[in-house]
């Protein structure tokens, strides 16, 4: 048997190499800061592919992928790396989520300290032949409130060693449930606003997706307390630059952190022109033991996945989809869809999701068992946690790690199979329950071949689920959608199609699909509507 061949395209520590080859079936060919030029002719030559952040896999790249099977990240992010276009010729992606947690972490509380003490600013004067004690006056972290957004890995560790200097932890994470906090002493607030009128130093540890981007800007920072610290060494984007030079500047805000920028190299960031902004160029992951481990776990899980034995950490199911009939990948589809849906419409922190498939469509078994995975989900039942959890997870969250990520958050999920539901004999049902409410959606796939929502708890709808829209609930009353299509007209946003349901209990909902996005200040005049529930927007 021949051996397997793995490119390895950037720099990766040597502890994983010797992984790869510690038995001779695997030949590892190393080129580091090899071009896709270059690399398009190859790359089919290999069996695998292993990177950092230095190679961008395009689909242009992955046009002709040869014999290629696997891609490695050796890292967290995977924004180099066009997963769908993997996906569609049936290459596994994989990274190494866990390796830089530590390195991560303790960055978050060098920078912590370094902004709250100025220990660089004292340093450089030190070395400039000064003695500039009264200068460099600082602020202790013993008894003050530590807020974290986004409890996951990092977030956690963050907390855990926060603890250890005495500060009192807070946290905003709609995804993490009470349980999970109360385990690791963090007192749990509903909202980002609580916890920025709170917390005297607040660090960032969420992806960067629409939610998160610009999450902090001139209106929240004027929630917190004069002299606040911010921490940012999760994504560039989160915190508004600008917005934050200018509270700095001001004073409002004592010190700020910072590892990532909104453009990496920052090329103009006004950042960098204060005294009192500590920074580094994107080095979290820069530990020596942090690069061994990532280089480790992506060696362990590209070998083993060429061996077909067990590994973890992949982000695509390239077969699950394939392996299904037409008329059941649209339904795999649908099921996707929904969970983004019921993720934006449902308020509180996930506690339980229940997949419900109805009719004899999902008789067979269609789990996919060439994974060595420790759930056997239905590819729907899979499909549907990817759409809910990748609303708020975003590019961390694929189709294999969407149950780990859920049973990391503390998330039950159950499945199960009937005849019938309501008056439908065909049909994918969600069920979220959260520590606030509980919703069902439920959606089906009629002889047009097009997915459509049909069921919104006890609201009947026919939403075909692409696109944005307005959803709204209101009172049964006169002239309200009135209101909210002038509203809407005079902004200029177009009204591309209205679903509107009424229930007997006097309450209309509404998804109005829209062909432009729809400002905050116009959302803010809807919800000022005299008989308006609640109005948010849904992005699918």
């Amino acid at each position: 048997m021949k051996p397997f061949k793995v490119l390895v395209t950037d720099n990766v520590a040597p502890e994983g190499l010797d992984i790869l080859t510690r038995d001779g079936t695997i030949e590892a060919d190393v080129r580091p800061g090899i071009k896709n030029p270059e690399l398009a002719g190859i790359i089919g030559e290999y069996d695998a592919i292993i990177t950092r952040s230095g190679t961008a896999v395009t689909a242009d790249l992955l046009e002709k992928p040869g014999k290629l099977k696997i891609i490695g990240r050796a890292g967290v992010g995977l924004d180099n790396i066009d997963i769908e276009a993997a996906s569609k010729k049936g290459i596994i992606v994989m990274n190494a989520p866990t390796g830089n947690t530590l390195a991560a972490t303790e960055l978050t509380l060098g920078i912590m300290l370094a902004a709250a003490r100025k220990i660089p600013l004292a340093s450089e004067s030190l070395k400039s032949g000064k003695w500039d004690r009264k200068k460099f006056m600082g602020i202790q972290l013993y008894n003050k409130t530590l807020g974290i957004v986004g409890l996951g890995r990092i977030g956690t560790n963050v907390a855990t060693r926060a603890k250890g200097f005495g500060m009192r932890v807070v946290a905003f994470d709609p995804y993490i449930k009470k349980s999970k906090a109360d385990a690791v002493g963090v007192t749990l607030r509903d909202t980002l606003e609580e916890l920025l009128r709170e917390a005297d130093v607040i660090s960032f540890h969420t992806p960067l997706t629409p939610e998160t981007k610009n999450m902090l800007t001139k209106k929240e920072i004027e929630l917190t307390k004069d002299g606040v610290i911010f921490i940012n060494c999760a994504r560039g984007g989160i915190m508004n630059e600008n917005d934050l030079y200018e509270a700095l500047k001001s004073g409002k805000v004592f010190a700020a952190g910072v590892d990532v920028f909104e453009q990496e190299p920052p090329q103009s960031s006004k950042l960098l022109e204060l005294e009192n902004v500590f920074a580094t160029p994107h080095i979290g992951a820069n530990t020596m033991e942090g690069q061994e481990a990532v280089a480790v776990i992506i060696a362990e899980q590209v070998y083993n996945a060429l061996h077909g034995k067990p590994y973890q950490n992949a982000v695509n199911i390239p077969f699950m989809k394939s392996t299904l009939t037409e008329r059941m990948r649209l339904y795999f589809d649908l099921a996707e869809k929904m969970g983004k849906l019921a993720a934006q419409i449902t308020p509180g922190r996930p506690e339980e999701i229940r997949i419900v498939m109805v009719g004899k469509n999902f008789e067979e078994d269609l789990c996919e068992r060439k994974f060595d995975v420790p759930f056997s989900y239905q590819p729907f039942t899979i499909s549907a946690m990817k759409g809910f959890l990748g609303v708020t997870l975003k590019e961390t969250v694929g189709f294999i790690n969407a149950p780990y990520l859920a049973k990391d958050r503390n998330i039950d999920v159950e499945e199960s199979k009937t005849d019938h539901f309501d008056k439908y004999n065909d049909l994918i049902v969600f069920i979220v329950k959260t520590d606030k409410t509980e919703n069902t959606l439920a959606g089906t796939v009629f002889a047009d071949n097009v997915g459509r929502i049909v069921l919104y708890n006890r609201f009947r709808l026919d939403m075909v689920p692409e696109g944005t829209f307005l959803h709204f609930r209101i009172f049964d009353r006169p002239g309200i959608v009135g209101k909210v299509g002038t509203i809407l007209g005079n902004n200029q946003i177009n009204i591309a199609g209205l679903e509107l349901s009424r229930q007997t209990t006097g309450e209309e909902a509404g998804f109005v699909s829209v062909d432009s996005p729809i400002p905050e200040k116009v959302l803010d005049d809807i919800r000022a509507i005299d008989g308006m529930i609640e109005a948010r927007i849904i992005k699918l």
